[in-house]
């Protein structure tokens, strides 16, 4: 009896749990890869100064002191020792080259990096790098990089950079494909750390930071995952992956869950860009929204001369000035529950998406919108 008992209160338990952890309707089970990372697997951010040689005289010009040392220094590694006057060229261009270590590299790995004009260059268009070291944050050479700039444009004209020239693109910075060889291996968390990891959600949230603990052991036990906060959810390997985090990982990166939704309105005011995420409530409300509209037309005329004259007839210039405000009228909204019945709901008040944006900004100052606004 004591047995059947406890049965039916763990029964009555996980439905509970159940239902708190339940997604909402409508919503889409994701997989696991693509709402978390592991904690510590991230490229990281590489830097480096060389110089681009081979330039159709659309390098550097003298006035940039630094391309002209830097050429020196490199002539001079070569046993060739010259002056400032000696280095005179258009040919050779000044750059910051950048690129992304991806995680788990090792050494003989290739990478992109990305060439900039850092001098008065005017092109790239057919210059090679120079060999050149790249670090990061610690000072330390984690690669080297040289190789053909593919800028994907073109610069044609007299001067390159005046009236009589057509330019396609940016052609001060490109790229050199697979142009780094990395020289140091990457060491991550998860080789580092036997016991278990730590899973990061991309868009945090507590809900979903609970729905993914929950799938975790649900697949894999009890114990197995537990969520930090919004963001954070730890992982214990199970007896069976003891030191084998990466099958782990291939089998933990198909579970579904249900990713929670955060009620936000992102908008754009430069491109009039108004996107809405999932969960937007609307409140009952009024709106009314008019357009001052200001038309200025001008009409010159041609005033005959008088006779006998040798001067230009005058132009009169007559310019109207009209202003028109738009009757728009009260639109009362009863509200709505979900994503489309907010779309259908402000699609009546018949407005461009840029007044839009003034209407979503003005509905959450008012309480009626129960979203986070956010301006980009």
């Amino acid at each position: 009896m004591r047995t059947l008992k406890n049965l039916v209160v763990i029964l009555v338990s996980a439905a509970v749990l159940g239902s708190a952890l339940a997604a909402p309707a409508g919503a889409q089970p994701v997989r696991l890869k693509d709402v978390a990372r592991v904690q510590g697997v991230t490229s990281n951010q590489l830097v480096g100064y060389g110089i681009v040689t081979g330039l159709n005289q659309t390098g550097d010009s003298t006035s940039a002191a630094f391309t002209s040392k830097t050429i020196q220094n490199v002539l001079q590694s070569f046993g060739l020792s010259t002056t400032s006057q000696d280095v005179r060229t258009r040919d050779v261009a000044a750059v910051i080259i950048t690129a992304s270590l991806p995680p788990f590299a090792h050494s003989g790995d290739t990478a992109d990096v990305t060439v900039s004009a850092i001098g008065d260059a005017t092109s790239l268009q057919g210059g090679t790098l120079v060999l050149s070291e790249l670090r990061a944050t610690n000072n330390l050479v984690y690669a080297t990089a040289q190789g053909p700039i593919s800028v994907g444009g073109f610069s044609v004209g007299t001067n390159f950079a005046g009236p009589n020239s057509i330019t396609q693109n940016h052609v001060t910075a490109g790229r050199v494909p697979q142009g780094a060889v990395i020289a140091r291996d990457m060491i991550t968390n998860i080789q580092q750390d036997a016991a278990g990891f730590s899973y990061v959600l991309t868009s945090p949230d507590y809900r979903t930071a609970a729905r993914l603990a929950s799938a975790l052991n649900g697949k894999f036990g009890a114990g197995t995952a537990r969520a930090l906060d919004a963001e954070t959810v730890r992982v214990n390997l199970p007896a069976r992956y003891t030191g084998d985090p990466v099958d782990f990982l291939a089998d933990a990166g198909d579970v579904s869950l249900q990713a929670d939704q955060v009620a936000k309105v992102v908008v754009n005011e430069r491109t009039g860009t108004v996107v809405m995420g999932g969960e937007i409530t609307l409140g009952p409300c009024a709106i009314a929204h008019g357009n001052l509209s200001i038309t200025i037309a001008t009409n010159n005329t041609v005033v005959p001369a008088q006779p006998f004259t040798n001067g230009q007839p005058p132009v009169q210039s007559n310019t109207q000035i009209s202003a028109t405000e738009g009757n728009k009228k009260l639109v009362y909204i009863s509200g709505a529950a979900t994503l489309a019945q907010v779309v259908r709901a402000l699609n009546t008040i018949g407005v461009s998406p840029r007044d839009l944006i003034a209407i979503v900004q003005a509905l959450r100052e008012s309480g009626s919108l129960q979203a986070d606004v956010e301006i980009i």
